[in-house]
């Protein structure tokens, strides 16, 4: 959502694909040589080609031929590389861009990342972090209704997650890291979306609060093309309140940290055990190879999905 949001911005785009595999690529980087040599570069995009990002890419019809990328390459080091990929994927992606490519503020919106700050802020240093929070019981309705994920490990996830990112951003500090609330978001888009174009250094637009693209493939804002307001506090509605205690129970501190309403105050925060979140991710996995059966048309391919990076 905060993506298409921001993507209604002339000043601003971000492709509608996750990227996920820059932070391990980024490890891996230095196996690959000098990438101004056009083998090692051909090396490393035929590596590429094999996660799920360009997976995606390619069903959207988004094609990457190895010489055209070199070529919008600015610099043919990692994070020049990097631009130069998602300058190829903007020009598929936007047909008819209001403004050029060095005009704009180019960006990635892959939630994983939340614990990737230190390594993505030294890869980019010039680059801006936006972190959007949203109350971890509805993110849990939320990944079990689209994925069928437990909402237990959802929580500890959530909450790990969360700590491990605002401590980053804390350190990076207020000029390069930007936390809000999606349920300040979507009770008023404008002036939530005002700071967050305050905070890159661009103009708001007159027409803030809309969508360029409907933004969600799945779950309960499937198909909308405006904010979901009543997308908020559905826990209250439909958690049983067993689920209710347990989720508060990984997530307490975070929810007083943040201003969310607490039903147990006095309730200590714990961490679910190794044991719990094996048994738990295994679940998820399986859980996870159904659907993608199912959204892929068969076995083969949902396991060479979940293989890649």
């Amino acid at each position: 959502m905060l993506r298409e949001l921001l993507n209604n911005s002339p000043d601003i785009w971000i492709s509608d694909i996750e990227s996920h595999f820059i932070p391990e690529a980024t490890r891996q980087i230095a196996r690959y040589g000098d990438l101004a040599d056009r083998g090692n570069f051909a090396r490393l995009a035929d590596m590429l080609r094999k996660t799920r990002a360009f997976w995606y890419w390619s069903r959207r019809g988004i094609t990457i031929e190895t010489d055209r990328w070199y070529d919008l390459c600015r610099a043919h080091d990692w994070p020049g590389v990097l631009e130069g990929l998602f300058h190829y994927v903007h020009t598929q992606e936007i047909a008819d861009p209001p403004r050029p490519w060095d005009q704009i503020l180019w960006g990635d919106k892959t939630p994983v990342y939340m614990v990737e700050l230190p390594l993505l802020s030294t890869l980019f240093p010039a680059a801006r972090f936006v972190h959007i929070i949203r109350d971890p019981r509805d993110c849990c309705l939320s990944s079990e209704k689209t994925w069928g994920d437990s909402p237990m490990r959802t929580a500890q996830r959530w909450a790990d997650r969360t700590r491990t990112c605002r401590a980053a951003g804390r350190r990076l500090g207020p000029g390069r890291y930007h936390e809000l609330r999606y349920e300040d978001l979507v009770g008023d888009a404008p002036g939530v979306l005002g700071r967050v174009f305050d905070f890159l250094g661009l103009s708001t637009p007159a027409d803030v609060g809309r969508f360029l693209r409907v933004p969600e493939n799945y779950g309960a804002a499937r198909g909308e093309a405006r904010v979901i307001t009543e997308n908020r506090q559905k826990w209250k509605r439909i958690m049983p309140t067993g689920l209710r205690r347990g989720i508060e129970g990984v997530t307490g501190d975070l929810l007083t940290e943040l201003d969310y309403e607490r039903e147990y105050p006095d309730l200590p925060t714990r961490r679910l055990s190794a044991v719990q979140m094996t048994a738990y991710r295994l679940g998820d996995a399986w859980r996870q190879l159904n659907f993608r059966r199912r959204e892929l048309g068969g076995w083969a391919e949902a396991v060479k999905f979940l293989l890649a990076r």
